[in-house]
């Protein structure tokens, strides 16, 4: 009977450093790669969650954008990254989903080398024109590239990202006759939209709102599947081209594989506690986001379905880099 309590003790005594080790997480800054650049509806929706959970834990988030290969630049740092918990990613669906079928080597495995954290959000997308173009209806658009010589050119934040995967169906779709030019981030995509140097873009709501709002950019189409309350008369794609589905990309918050489960339960009890506030779905809502919420499990059913389905469609499509 003594030897049994003494076992007992001292299994809960190698147990309480442990958990009180789980409980204290974080006890420092963490450190939140966006695989995207400044100004991208994921930066802005990192920033968002990185604000909230800095309040809640009483250490920063410190939000550091590494953009690059469509965002796989910065899942690469994170996939080598130490598995302390204390570097995680806000990245997107296409560095998933999308650029391990279209770059020779993105540098990771998108199925193994991470723990998916939770699903955040999926933002309205929106393709836009430049103002300058002459045209009254998508037909009109697609008209106007084939009478243009060398036709039209549109811009992404690079290769493999869903607005290059949405313009290269759309063209398959119509015909339209544009030429892809990949940039590094969407900010710089849109001065040169503006500015005329290239005619078309397919990106989300967030950084499009205040430009459609000043009349520098055009809405064509809204490639969600229901009109915008911020912009009630611009038709979305399926009603201009019926049972055309654009690609939506989902958001979210993962680790390097073999961060420990309860700093994974952690980060993902404390984002949903967020995205469960109405002032922070009333905001998010507000800038085209709408909330995902999905845990540790569907998050990660969700990336390796979107691997196989996504990767048949750039195998379709013939996408390659540019």
């Amino acid at each position: 009977m003594i030897l049994r309590a003494y076992v007992a003790l001292f299994a809960v005594a190698c147990a309480a450093p442990a958990a009180l080790g789980q409980a204290a997480y974080p006890e420092r800054p963490v450190r939140l790669v966006v695989s995207y650049a400044a100004g991208n509806v994921a930066d802005v929706t990192a920033r968002l969650v990185a604000d909230g959970l800095t309040a809640k834990w009483g250490h920063a988030m410190v939000v550091e954008n590494r953009p690059g290969q469509g965002g796989s630049l910065g899942a690469q740092a994170v996939s080598k990254a130490p598995t302390d918990g204390y570097t995680l990613l806000f990245s997107a669906m296409a560095a998933f989903g999308i650029n391990p079928h279209v770059y020779p080597n993105v540098g990771y495995d998108p199925k193994k080398d991470f723990v998916p954290i939770v699903g955040v959000a999926v933002p309205d997308g929106l393709l836009v024109a430049n103002v300058g173009l002459k045209w009254g209806s998508l037909a009109d658009l697609v008209q106007l590239s084939k009478t243009t010589p060398g036709g039209l050119y549109y811009g992404s934040a690079g290769s493999g990202t869903v607005p290059h995967l949405n313009m290269e169906a759309l063209k398959a779709r119509t015909g339209l006759v544009a030429t892809h030019v990949p940039y590094k981030g969407v900010a710089a995509v849109t001065t040169d939209l503006i500015g005329g140097r290239i005619h078309l873009q397919q990106d989300a709501l967030t950084p499009m709102l205040p430009h459609l709002r000043a009349g520098k950019v055009r809405a064509v189409a809204v490639t969600g599947p229901r009109r915008l309350a911020q912009l009630p008369d611009v038709p979305t794609i399926d009603e201009l081209l019926p049972g055309f589905e654009a690609v939506r990309p989902w958001m979210g918050l993962l680790a390097p594989a073999g961060t420990p489960r309860a700093v994974v339960d952690r980060v993902h009890r404390d984002v949903e506690e967020l995205l469960r506030q109405p002032a922070l779905i009333e905001r998010m809502q507000g800038i085209g986001l709408n909330v995902m919420s999905a845990g540790p499990a569907e998050f990660a059913r969700l990336v390796a379905g979107e691997y196989d389905r996504l990767g048949e469609l750039v195998r379709t499509l013939k996408l390659k880099v540019d």
